[in-house]
Parts: structure tokens; C-alpha cells; sequence
């Protein structure tokens, strides 16, 4: 079969798709990855096909826009300015994601909850659409609240899906446009919607990531599964700079240090309190700027800056992980078997930092609002020192090697029909 994998967002959301991508690919399926410009390299690295994407969505996610969205109703006004800044951007990548599925004339699209003119293209070539989540941020539940929200109760968690329908809705007016202009389709039917297509067909819905991590709720619906995650595997072929051998073999592990491409209001500070705190908490650390990244001048010999380095070569070398939470970034830190200490900005990210504490895995998250030099040295000194924290995320990284993700997707796939 023509698998396209559509994708849209950070390192963190594109790397699972990769996973698949090289599972599928393994069982025979001709495999197209479409994705950002800035992810081009490392789909082809791994031996799939790739179709182009702007790379303009960074311009939002480095812009440091998200900080502000520490409460509820800072973050709500911080969504709406940022929604009128993305719907030329938005345009632009479901223009892209059309004129790729055109050329990859798909048998079945799989594809990440952004992507919003996905089931328009599985639509066009007559192919069945599934979304697949790195996070439960869609799918309602009494279990939680949609993304971002707080848990109330179950009949308020399951009322604040209705939310998830009206980001969709800005964007109808120039996907009806694109559906007519470059897929030569009728207008949306009122039968579609998020989580159905143009017939009112359900769209089946993949959650990568574990049920040693997350319960499955009970309330999710028949075509909803839970897989585990989809890791990529360690390159063979990646080749790490001598300094980084150097520095990680010339004493006790050190603890990294990184917040994707999230920069913040103020990253010269941000830097400054980060190396003020691998100070104060006397151990050695590696700090990765990432596109976005964190501006840093001198630095003590204790701390390693480096640009960009695999999560899954890394992460096992260190002490503890200390990040902001976002899906990738967290499951890597799991599976790696390291205390995990989240300093979230938005979005899904809290979640993840409240899961990873109250598993006792890491220590109580730390807002970047709230980050300051004593409590990032105070949560770094727990991690190194807590036998049972570091003993509990040894266990759970025992328990996440034992699930395979990526061969569950596809064996439900073809439970369901959608995979031969």
C-alpha cells in the first residue's frame, strides 16, 4: 500500500511518525513522509520518502509567544492572537500537505491532529483516514479535561472536548477553498468534523504512547486504541562530536538540560538561571540549545553547550532529564530510564510533568513562569540523589522496552481493516 504520514510541529512530533513510517515500511508499504523542510534529512536519513512542508510554523513556536499562556485566561488571549498569526501559516501548510498527497496518491493517510486537511486528501483518492495522537488531547473522557484545562470533575472534563471543535472551525472557510480549488471536492458536509469524515464516517484514532504511563479510559470510544510509544531507534550511523565523548566519559553523568524549541520571553536569562543552578546543585551538565534554543555566553567547566543531539543516543547517557515536557521529549527521557524533572511552558506539557510526578518518576513540575535558581537546584540535587526515584524510572523503562508501539499500531490496523 501508499502510506502517506502527514505531520506537523516540533522534533518531537515528527519523530514517532518516523518510527512508523520504518515499521510500515518494514512490511512491505511504500511509505511518504510529509513533514517540515527543517525534518527533510532525518526522513530520508532513515531510509523513507519525503514531501515537503514550510518550515514558517517555527516563526510562532520561537517567537516566545507561548510563555505567556501560564494561566487560563492569559493563555486564552495569547491563542486567539496567535490563531489570526497562523491562518496565513496554516494555509500555507495544507497547500502543501494537498499538493503532497497529490503526488503520493495514498491507499491510506495517517496523520497528526494538525493537519487538518488530512481526510480531505484520504477523501480524494477514496483512502480510509487515521489520526494519530502523541498525546490524549482530543478524544473526550470523564478520565481528564481537554488539554490545558483543569480537572474538575467528569462531567465538566467531558463537556471541555466541545472546546476541541472550535479550533477547527477558523480554519473551514480556507479549507473549503483548497478542498474545491486544488482537490476538485464539494464543500464540507455538516456530517464532517473533527473526528469524522466529509460522510460522517468515524475516523479511527491511534494514541502513541503507554498504558504504563496513561490508563486507557473506559469511556473512549471502540475505534480509539492505546499502543504504546513509537521510539525511533538509535542511527547507527550518527557520529557525535569528540567534545560531547569527552566531556560525558571525564566524570560522573551529567544532567541534561533543554527546552526544545521553546525560547521564552527572555532566553539570555533563561541561560543565565539554568547555569546559576547546575551550579548551585554542584553537579555537571549538558545544555542543549535546539533550534530555538537558549542563548548562552561563558560558561563554567562544568556545562557542555551543544546545539542538537538524538534524544535516543543521550538520554542514556546522563544522569537525569530536565526539559519542557513535550510528548517526544518526555517518552525518550522514560524510556532511557532517567528521572525526569518537566519545566512546562503550555499546552500538553503540564500533563505530562503532573504524570511523570505522580508516578514517581521525577519531582513536582516546575512551571517557566515559577522557574527560578533554587528550585531548579533543588529538583536537579532530588533527581541525582533519590535512590527510589531513580530506581522507579528504571522500572518503568523496563516496562515501556517490553511494549512494542509501533508492531500494536499495526497489527490493530489490519484488525480494522485499514492495512493489508
Amino acid at each position: 500500500m501508499n502510506i502517506l504520514l502527514l505531520t506537523i510541529g516540533s522534533r518531537g512530533d515528527i519523530e514517532p511518525f518516523i518510527a512508523l513510517g520504518i515499521g510500515l515500511q518494514a512490511h512491505g508499504h511504500q511509505i511518504v513522509v510529509c513533514t517540515h523542510q527543517r525534518f527533510q534529512s532525518i526522513v530520508e536519513d532513515h531510509g523513507l520518502n519525503y514531501q515537503y512542508l514550510s518550515n514558517d510554523l517555527f516563526k510562532l513556536m520561537e517567537g516566545g509567544s507561548v510563555e505567556s499562556m501560564g494561566s487560563l485566561f492569559k493563555g486564552i488571549n495569547t491563542a486567539i492572537r496567535l490563531m489570526k498569526l497562523a491562518k496565513p501559516i496554516n494555509g500555507q501548510l495544507m497547500t502543501d500537505s494537498i499538493k503532497a498527497g497529490i503526488k503520493a496518491q495514498p491507499d491510506l493517510v495517517i496523520y497528526h491532529p494538525k493537519c487538518i486537511v488530512a481526510p480531505s486528501i484520504a477523501e480524494k483518492f477514496n483512502a480510509p483516514a487515521v489520526m494519530a495522537l502523541l498525546q490524549p488531547m482530543l478524544v473526550k473522557t470523564s478520565d481528564f479535561p481537554l488539554i490545558g484545562l483543569p480537572n474538575i470533575s467528569g462531567v465538566t472534563n467531558r463537556l471541555s472536548y466541545r472546546l476541541a471543535s472550535l479550533g477547527f472551525k477558523p480554519y473551514l472557510k480556507q479549507l473549503n477553498l483548497l478542498r474545491k480549488s486544488l482537490l476538485n471536492l464539494p464543500k464540507l458536509s455538516d456530517k464532517a468534523g473533527v473526528f469524522s469524515m466529509n460522510t460522517g464516517k468515524a475516523i479511527p484514532v491511534l494514541h502513541a504512547f503507554s498504558k504504563h504511563i496513561v490508563t486507557r479510559p473506559q469511556d473512549w470510544p471502540q475505534n480509539t486504541v492505546l499502543t504504546g510509544y513509537w521510539f525511533l531507534k538509535k542511527h547507527n550511523d550518527f557520529s557525535p562530536d569528540k567534545k560531547i565523548i569527552d566531556f560525558i566519559t571525564d566524570g560522573k553523568p551529567p544532567v541534561y538540560i533543554g527546552f526544545g524549541s521553546m525560547l521564552g520571553k527572555d532566553p539570555v536569562k533563561t541561560a543565565r538561571l539554568v547555569i546559576d543552578a547546575v551550579v548551585k546543585a554542584e553537579v555537571r551538565a549538558i545544555i542543549v540549545t535546539g533550534w530555538g534554543g537558549l542563548k548562552l555566553g561563558d560558561v563554567p567547566s562544568q556545562v557542555l553547550v551543544i546545539d542538537n543531539v538524538p534524544h535516543e543516543w543521550l538520554f542514556p547517557q546522563v544522569a537525569a532529564v530536565v526539559h519542557h515536557g513535550g510528548a517526544g521529549t518526555t517518552a525518550a527521557g522514560l524510556i532511557a530510564g532517567k528521572p525526569t524533572l518537566i519545566c512546562p511552558f503550555f499546552a500538553d506539557q503540564p500533563f505530562w510533568g503532573d504524570k511523570v510526578a505522580a508516578l514517581g518518576l521525577g519531582p513536582t513540575a516546575i512551571k517557566q513562569k515559577n522557574l527560578t535558581i533554587d528550585n531548579l537546584a533543588e529538583g536537579i540535587v532530588q533527581m541525582v540523589s533519590d535512590k527510589q526515584m531513580q530506581h522507579q524510572a528504571q522500572q518503568i523503562a523496563e516496562q515501556l522496552s517490553q511494549e512494542d508501539g509501533i508492531e500494536n499500531a499495526i497489527k490493530w490496523l489490519k484488525q480494522q481493516g485499514l492495512l493489508t
